[in-house]
């Protein structure tokens, strides 16, 4: 376990994955039936988040971002089932993207989309927490990430969950929104989307920009975690800023 462990970190480290960890799949809906799920952590760049600005629009420098990310955390889920399959393992990558409003066929609804939220395995996997706009929000660089999920049957150390907020009284996120989507409520693990944010005020304003594919990044920029984030833990080598 601990040298099947110490891979999967390798192959991370190769891959540039911000920050990861494993959890139990006890069975959640849409996903595949392997035991352990591990959680991908790709930190968006600072100069994509201070490109949103202080009218809180979005930008084509954040879009453009979301995609590299996206294709990062891909690349690096498809070298952890190539792990998985030649250490004589299964794997499965739950996709990261579900479709948008112009896609063919589009998605009528954000809260009906019929997928695996990878939050829910980064927050059991104790790498964050869900904050009062419904994002995840990663101990170390705030909501301004983006996630994918590999479910394997390879025998990992799961980490410890968190399953309560830790957003204490902040409301940056509610205050920002240009749709005053969010609610200023604690999450605990169970409780529902609806709980927390209004998905269809925030669907709204997303869908103002078919260019953008349904990307905003309002929330995920002014976080106070995210701002030390891009103020104080460099960016890495190689990266484009």
């Amino acid at each position: 376990m601990t040298e099947l462990t110490a891979d999967v970190g390798n192959v991370c480290a190769e891959q540039r994955i911000d920050e990861w960890g494993v959890a139990r799949n006890p069975g959640w809906p849409c996903t595949p039936s392997l035991p352990y799920v591990i959680a991908l952590v790709g930190r968006h760049s600072p100069h994509a988040l201070g490109s949103i600005g202080r009218d809180h629009h979005m930008s084509q420098a954040f879009f453009d971002d979301y995609a590299r990310l996206f294709g990062e955390l891909d690349a690096a889920a498809a070298a952890l089932v190539r792990l998985a399959r030649d250490a004589g393992f299964r794997a499965i990558q739950n996709s990261n993207v579900m479709a948008g409003p112009h896609d063919d066929p589009p998605l009528p609804d954000w809260g009906d989309a019929g997928v695996f939220p990878h939050k829910t395995a980064a927050t059991q996997a104790g790498l964050g927490w869900i904050g009062k706009t419904a994002l995840f929000v990663s101990s170390r660089f705030g909501p301004g990430v983006r996630l994918t999920s590999v479910f394997t049957d390879m025998p990992l150390t799961p980490g410890r969950p968190i399953t309560e907020s830790r957003c204490g009284r902040c409301t940056s996120c509610v205050a920002s929104c240009p749709q005053g989507a969010g609610i200023d409520v604690l999450w605990q693990a169970g409780m529902t989307r609806d709980e927390l944010y209004d998905e269809k005020a925030c669907e709204a304003k997303t869908y103002e920009h078919p260019e953008w594919d349904g990307t905003c990044g309002v929330c995920q920029s002014v976080c106070p975690i995210t701002r030390h984030a891009m103020r104080q833990l460099p960016w890495r080598t190689g990266r484009a800023a």
